[in-house]
């Protein structure tokens, strides 16, 4: 006992020696100016000092994506001003923007005269963050990603009272870093997007593949109605369906995908992105195609991030009752009789707990990129793919749901399946995921796949390249109708985050490639565009020429993105054993499943998927 009295006693002399150091602060009165790098480029800073305190934090200029940077911006300055302290904590997500403004604000301490480290001492009352405890609630959702968000947020509306558990110290997962791309049917969306000859033969092409089952023949002959009704009523606006959606799918994956699984997605994806839209995610007008796409009808967030996603749907999650806990992560599932009745949970304090369920259990936890030994256990798909090949997810994705899943029974389809991402960045920068008008090159200047095409073609291609890598080649007027700012662009540029050029010789001199080759390229390529029609490549979508310096060239290699393989569901998400019966109690959403989308993913493909199937796990289980 006496020795717990005399760590509080020194505790609290510690606390009132830090108070007294931040009392005792002394300034140079005035304002002062700073800044420091964050994610696109430098975050400036504006503080004012009275003799004795920090009296106003501003952050006055920055190229941060909105949707990320938003929290820190609002969050930190409020922190340092309430608590006269450099030691407030870094907002999850956003650490990079975070850290930006807490060293800004440390410049302009250090010009005021001030005692940077003291401050950082001095302590901050954060808010004390609440522990998972053993419970009983009517669903649980273990991920907290867009699929469990979505699962979480639509069992919430549905009745249900619900508890979210995330390993991680932060929502989001996949769903946060992406790029916020969701494909779908779109009339009104699409209704000024024209339809070319070449798209034509695209579609002409999948309805003259062969039959592969009963399930694939009818959504054929459906198709083939829709396009022949299409024709005949001579319309030039893009032609598009749930059933091409699902076709297109199927097509991209060789038919190896659940042709029922594919309808019920893209069946559902326009009413999930008008639910989306009433739960507060806004999109941009433009409705276009992100690499691997294949069609116009890729919807993006505004600021081309999944982190508008993400925070929309926790906004409402928790509006509607969903409690979330963070740093808590489900270890198995608990059965009695066959029927999956809660999980046990490892919580923030390092206690096992149990959460028993009334309805169900969700699934929500992602592929397993991040597990290189799983990576390499089930690969049939490539030659390589072990550690030395990097992945672009979040740290999360590890597996979890589909090793706890098979505990319990559950099938497991597509494991061997694994999708690289063509556009990997390995310069640091990039402009966007569009294609309609990118062009690819090599070191040596060329073209060399048609940049519309499947990502596993793409990085197949890539991988065959002069050290692995390639470029993509976007002029000044493209980075404009993308809303890449020049501030950004010229903080990238001077970082080697990107490389560019006023001319494309220039560019070609900056990053050493043959410039008479790389001007032949461009060329050729701006007459295609013009033409509108296939290439030698097999090239279908056109937009913009490259014509407007200055030009941007990212430099990419690929990086394991997506694994295919999961959990198998029906259209119900209901998880499925290997006799096909359902395990009652246990739901899935997203990357944790399998069956849909076959050897390769259509990009743009995982947001609806993941968001479709947790809505529709969410219903479900709050059903029962």
């Amino acid at each position: 006992m006496m020795k717990r009295i005399t760590a509080l006693v020194l505790a609290v002399v510690m606390l009132l020696s830090l108070s007294s150091i931040a009392m005792a602060a002394e300034y140079q009165a005035g304002t002062y100016t700073a800044e420091a790098q964050g994610n696109n480029g430098p975050v400036k800073v504006s503080v004012t000092f009275s003799d004795t305190r920090i009296e106003k934090v501003e952050v006055i200029e920055h190229a941060e994506t909105e949707s990320i940077s938003a929290a820190p911006i609002a969050d930190i300055p409020e922190a340092i001003t309430t608590y006269q302290s450099l030691g407030v904590d870094t907002v999850s997500g956003a650490t990079n923007t975070s850290n930006a403004i807490l060293n800004a604000v440390a410049d302009c301490v250090n010009q005021a005269g001030g005692d940077v480290e003291a401050l950082k001492n001095v302590p901050v009352d954060a808010e004390e963050i609440p522990v998972l405890q053993s419970t009983t609630v009517d669903v649980l959702v273990v991920g907290g990603g867009g699929a469990g968000l979505s699962a979480a947020l639509s069992a919430a509306q549905n009745g249900a009272n619900v508890i979210l558990v995330e390993k991680t110290g932060a929502l989001g997962g996949n769903t946060f870093i992406c790029g916020g791309a969701f494909n779908t049917y779109d009339p009104e969306g699409q209704s000024d997007i024209p339809m070319t000859e070449a798209l034509g033969t695209t579609v002409e092409k999948v309805l003259a593949h062969e039959d592969v089952s009963e399930a694939h023949a009818a959504l054929k002959a459906e198709v083939q109605k829709q396009w022949d009704e299409y024709k005949a009523s001579g319309r030039t606006n893009l032609f598009d369906s749930p059933e091409w959606h699902a076709l297109q799918t199927l097509d991209a994956g060789d038919y190896e995908g659940n042709v029922e699984l594919v309808l019920a997605l893209t069946s559902n994806t326009l009413d999930t992105l008008h639910w989306l839209s009433e739960n507060g995610v806004e999109w941009s007008d433009e409705v276009s195609t992100v690499v691997g796409a294949l069609w116009n009808r890729s919807h993006q967030t505004p600021n081309v991030s999944g982190a508008d996603i993400v925070a929309a749907l926790e906004k409402n999650a928790r509006g509607n009752g969903v409690e979330i806990f963070l740093n808590s992560k489900a270890e198995q599932l608990i059965t009695e009789d066959g029927k999956v009745t809660g999980a046990v949970v490892t919580n923030a304090n390092g206690e096992q707990v149990s959460v028993m369920v009334n309805k169900g259990v969700i699934l929500a936890t992602g592929g397993f990129a991040r597990n290189v030994e799983m990576r390499e256990k089930y690969n049939t798909q490539w030659d390589y793919i072990g550690e030395n090949l990097p992945s672009n997810n979040a740290m999360g994705a590890t597996g979890d749901g589909i090793i706890m899943g098979e505990a319990v029974g559950a099938n497991l389809v597509g494991m061997g399946w694994i999708q690289l991402m063509p556009l990997n960045t390995i310069s640091g920068g990039g402009i966007s995921g569009y294609v309609n008008s990118s062009m690819f090159f090599n070191q040596e200047g060329e073209r060399f796949v048609a940049e519309d095409g499947r990502r596993d073609v793409l990085a197949d291609a890539a991988l065959k390249q002069t050290n692995q890598m390639f470029y993509v080649l976007c002029d000044a007027k493209e980075a404009e109708l993308r809303g890449v700012s020049k501030q950004a662009l010229d903080y990238m540029v001077a970082n080697k985050m990107i490389y560019s050029g006023d001319t494309i010789a220039e560019l070609a001199e900056n990053i050493n490639v043959p410039a008479e080759t790389l001007e032949k390229s461009v060329a050729e390529f701006n007459e295609l565009v013009k033409a509108g029609k296939p290439d030698e490549y097999g090239r279908t979508l056109w937009e913009n020429t490259i014509e407007v310096g200055p030009f941007y060239a990212p430099a990419f290699s690929p990086a394991v993105h997506h694994t295919m393989g999961g959990l198998e569901i029906n259209v119900d998400a209901e998880v499925l054993n290997a006799d096909g019966q359902i395990i009652e109690g246990l739901y899935a959403a997203g990357e944790v499943t399998g069956g849909i989308h076959g050897t390769n993913r259509v990009g743009g493909n995982a947001v609806p998927d993941a968001l479709t199937f947790g809505k529709i796990a969410g219903e479900n289980a709050a059903s029962k």
